[in-house]
């Protein structure tokens, strides 16, 4: 039995009146929103973005993926390697296939491939200089694949697909990682930790 109010009608059709009622009042409140106010809200979204997303803000964009996996080191530049060699890039701990991105617009001006003797160190490697005249370049090393249709002496654009991590050259089989370097002007390795934009979601250590 349905029950009833004092005045005969079901408490059913009270309760349906009442949600069209406040859903058309709902609807009626979002119609009313000026474009004014839609731009307001949109744009305090835009300025909490950086905030939420970055752990540090730097001045280049973060060359990978950050998830599943992104761990970083804060002094892995310069440390001692064979040969009486130094770290000149960082290294950024990943998982097999996170994707890789053009730093900025660019031309790939060298292409290492795995198992040629110039790639023993690098495995696959980009070589990208910016298309700005200041001769700055980037190098990225390890990667398990190129992307698709990318060639030696193509230009780039800032965020575009370049490849994806790997393990090829000398990290050693599973150890999954970007090597990343940043030569300003062409000239020698600059340390790239307090230059890029690192996501929240990587760990950062010491």
């Amino acid at each position: 039995m349905i029950p009833t109010g004092s005045h005969g009608r079901s408490v059913i059709g009270i309760a349906v009146a009442l949600t069209i009622g406040l859903s058309g009042l709902a609807h009626q409140r979002v119609q009313a929103a000026t474009p004014t106010q839609v731009a307001r809200v949109e744009s305090a979204a835009t300025a909490l973005k950086p905030a939420i997303r970055l752990a540090q803000a730097g001045t280049i964009m973060f060359p990978m993926e950050p998830t599943p996996r992104c761990d970083l080191s804060k002094t892995s530049f310069g440390q001692p390697r064979s040969g009486g060699r130094t770290h000149e890039g960082i290294d950024l701990m990943a998982t097999l296939g996170q994707k890789i991105y053009a730093v900025g617009n660019g031309k790939l001006i060298r292409q290492a491939i795995d198992g040629n003797p110039d790639a023993t160190l690098s495995g696959n490697a980009w070589k990208l200089q910016l298309s700005d005249g200041s001769g700055t370049y980037y190098f990225y090393a390890h990667l398990s694949a190129f992307a698709d249709g990318l060639k030696l002496g193509d230009s780039v654009v800032l965020g575009q697909l370049l490849g994806f991590v790997g393990d090829t050259g000398d990290p050693g089989a599973g150890n999954y990682h970007l090597h990343f370097e940043v030569h300003p002007k062409g000239g020698a390795a600059v340390d790239p930790f307090p230059l890029l934009s690192i996501p929240k979601a990587c760990k950062i250590y010491t």
